[in-house]
């Protein structure tokens, strides 16, 4: 069952999954806004994988606009303990 909870777009790092089952693939910030580079993994299917993580989506965020985040049994890195996790 996974655990949804969010965060400040200036947590983000890679490994973290969003709450639509995206993997977040680089995190970087840009005049005071936060670009998340992150793309859809497909375990089951690794040439759909593949084909994913070369069309990737950019998300753009306010640096403390809250981001939802979810640990699926696939996400690399689990915030949700964070200090500033809200859940």
């Amino acid at each position: 069952m996974p655990t949804f909870y969010t965060l400040p777009a200036h947590l983000l790092v890679e490994g973290v999954s969003t709450d639509d089952g995206q993997e977040v693939l680089a995190v970087s910030e840009h005049n005071g806004a936060m670009y998340a580079t992150v793309y859809s993994p497909r375990s089951d299917d690794p040439d759909a994988d593949a084909y994913n993580r070369s069309t990737t989506e950019l998300r753009v965020y306010d640096r403390d606009q809250l981001v939802a985040l979810a640990v699926f049994d696939d996400t690399s890195l689990d915030l949700s303990l964070h200090p500033a996790a809200q859940r």
